[in-house]
């Protein structure tokens, strides 16, 4: 029966490259959006090293020997390295650069030995007989023995080791699958190990390819189905057990993948019971947080029940490369400060009632030890210290009236109380009266609003939004004179005169809201943008670096050029950028600005075309040289 397989074993070898190596297509398709994309060139070193084998085995030929023996020892010294960064992906984090390149030393080496071989013979020996070819064993060759195998087995049986030690710090709903990987990756190099140390196979014959070609289904399910490349370390345990707050780990279809123990305790149930159920799914409120959490920040008060309110935080869970991973959900009990705070805004019920409710409001204090004298005739204000009331800003009144020489004069001030409402604004106007003072009270709230509201209209883009070019000047000089070095951004829309022409100045309008919104979503909380006139607009980065800056024009720069639908229609409108540097191009404003405009000019005899194929040479063609 050995001798049958021998004779159809290079083919099937050949065919379980070609599968391994779609494999490793598929995977590799799919991987670099998550943390564990390495898992592709693992497949794609197992074809390798089958497809070496295949050439190599029963080889009649000593130059086809020697082509497999290379693809051999290149794919079996390099999958250990492999190896181990999937092990460190998985637990504490991706191995830095330099730790790499040491355990690159060995492959490499070998690979260049395999290379020269026919010049020395240090790895094999193929001496050419009447019947065939005759290849040496492998443990006849020093740096097999001494170096090469020592480094692939030992890399190897560490990086396994190590994985099964820290499966506990894997989320549970995952732990089985890495549990999988481990042991199909182990398999092979085990039998490999006793085949050739222990003589437990056929004399020659490749028993460990033969079971690494066997468990392609195997690792066709783990990366097709299961999709190992998708999981993230995760220090579940130190992370979630020793944390009171109930907290979640979903993934993006809201399926719990790991809850601690205050979470468990909050839904009543193990975390093995947990596991693949979807959070809250017959709660609309938290679902609704849920969704809207799903790329931002989001924190919000919930009632779970008839007793318990909780603050939930819900934010993006993201791998070591930014992929976006799922969700992390934290609730924390806010009832007693709930409750605290409906006490404290019981005891402050009739000052609010009294800015509330009435135009002006009158209050007596004795100068010795500011006890009042006098409420609004409810009886209840009286004994209360001046310090408690807090919203007339008492330090600023003990200051005036508590000086030995007692004042005569008038202090008048504004001041903010914050109510169930929101801010609140009083101008309190506190005078001398005999030997006490006395307090009036004059709500200026809507005066207040009314002013901030002119001053927002005055600084604000009527059509989009955003600051005008007045806003953006005041917020723009402002964010510059702390800014050390950053970036300013000239930005225009290209054919807009055309669309204006053909679709009508109200689709016109349409686009410039929907470009200005599309720039604003880019940007930082720090960030200022402007529409400084027309199609133009204006964005200042502080405190960026010059290619975080060029990264971010061409993100602009791509998000602003999808399409638009505009009133039913889809309008196609690309957009230019310049760009000029703090503090390389100047330090003032309106200079910048105008190095930013005409390095967008520069850039506009770029056709869309090229931009679009290559972002990068666009955007440094639009940085002002």
């Amino acid at each position: 029966m050995l001798d049958v397989l021998q004779q159809f074993l290079a083919p099937l070898l050949g065919i379980a490259a070609l599968a391994y190596c779609v494999l490793a297509v598929r995977v590799s398709r799919a991987g670099p959006r998550y943390a564990n994309s390495m898992v592709s060139f693992l497949m794609f070193l197992f074809a390798g090293l089958i497809a070496g084998t295949a050439l190599s085995y029963g080889a009649t030929n000593a130059n086809l020997h020697n082509v497999g023996s290379i693809f051999t020892y290149f794919s079996a010294g390099f999958i250990p390295i492999v190896f181990y960064i999937i092990y460190r992906e998985y637990t504490v984090g991706s191995p830095s650069a330099l730790v790499i390149a040491m355990l690159s030393i060995i492959p490499i080496a070998t690979t260049a030995l395999a290379l020269t071989n026919s010049m020395h013979n240090i790895l094999w020996t193929v001496i050419e007989t009447d019947a065939g070819i005759r290849v040496s064993d492998v443990t006849e060759h020093y740096w097999y023995n001494r170096v090469y195998a020592p480094f692939v087995y030992g890399l190897i049986g560490f990086s396994a080791v190590a994985l099964a030690g820290r499966l506990s710090s894997i989320a549970p709903a995952h732990r089985s699958t890495v549990l999988l990987l481990l042991v199909c990756g182990m398999l092979p190099f085990v039998i490999g190990i006793a085949d050739t140390y222990l003589g437990w196979g056929p004399a020659g014959f490749p028993t460990g390819i033969v079971v690494l070609t066997l468990l392609w289904p195997f690792f066709a399910y783990l990366s097709v189905k299961a999709r190992v490349y998708e999981f993230s370390p995760l220090a579940y345990q130190t992370l979630f057990n020793h944390v009171r707050d109930p907290i979640f780990v979903i993934d993006s279809e809201q399926r719990i993948i790991c809850a601690n123990h205050a979470a468990q305790e909050l839904l009543g149930g193990k975390e093995k019971e947990l596991i693949g159920r979807k959070l809250w799914e017959d709660f609309p409120a938290a679902r609704a947080t849920l969704e809207k959490a799903r790329e931002l920040d989001l924190t919000q008060t919930l009632r779970m029940d008839t007793e318990n309110i909780y603050e939930v935080s819900v934010g993006p869970l993201t791998g070591p490369r930014g992929q976006n991973m799922g969700m992390v959900v934290v609730c924390r009990d806010v009832t007693e400060r709930r409750k605290a705070l409906s006490q404290l805004a019981d005891s402050e019920h009739l000052i609010r009632t009294l800015i509330e409710t009435s135009s002006n409001g009158i209050l007596r204090f004795k100068r010795d030890d500011t006890d009042p004298l006098h409420g609004d005739g409810q009886g209840t204000l009286v004994g209360m210290p001046l310090e408690k009331l807090e919203q007339l800003d008492p330090e600023r009144l003990l200051k005036h009236f508590a000086a030995e020489e007692q004042p005569s004069k008038q202090v008048s001030f504004e001041t903010s109380a914050f109510g169930e409402e929101g801010d609140r604004w009083l101008r309190v106007v506190a005078e001398p009266v005999g030997e006490d003072f006395s307090v009036t009270l004059v709500d200026i709230t809507q005066r207040k609003h009314n002013e901030d509201k002119m001053l927002a209209d005055a600084l604000r883009d009527p059509l989009t939004g955003i600051l005008n070019r007045r806003g953006f000047e005041q917020e723009g000089v402002a964010s510059l004179h702390h800014c050390s070095q950053g970036a300013v951004l000239y930005l225009d829309l290209n054919q807009f005169k055309s669309i204006n022409d053909r679709f009508g100045h109200q689709a016109g309008d349409a686009l410039l809201k929907a470009f200005g919104h599309r720039l604003g979503f880019c940007l930082r909380p720090e960030d200022t943008l402007g529409r400084l006139g027309g199609d133009e607009f204006a964005i200042i980065l502080p405190g960026v670096s010059v290619e975080d800056g060029k990264r971010i024009a061409a993100r602009l720069v791509e998000t602003a050029s999808e399409a638009y639908i505009i009133q039913g229609q889809e309008i196609k409108c690309t957009a230019s950028v310049g760009i000029a540097l703090i503090p390389k191009h100047g330090e003032e404003l309106w200079h910048l600005l105008s190095v930013a405009d005409q390095a967008m000019y520069d850039a506009k005899s770029i056709s869309d075309e090229d931009a679009a194929n290559d972002p990068a040479a666009y955007v440094d063609a639009a940085t002002a040289s």
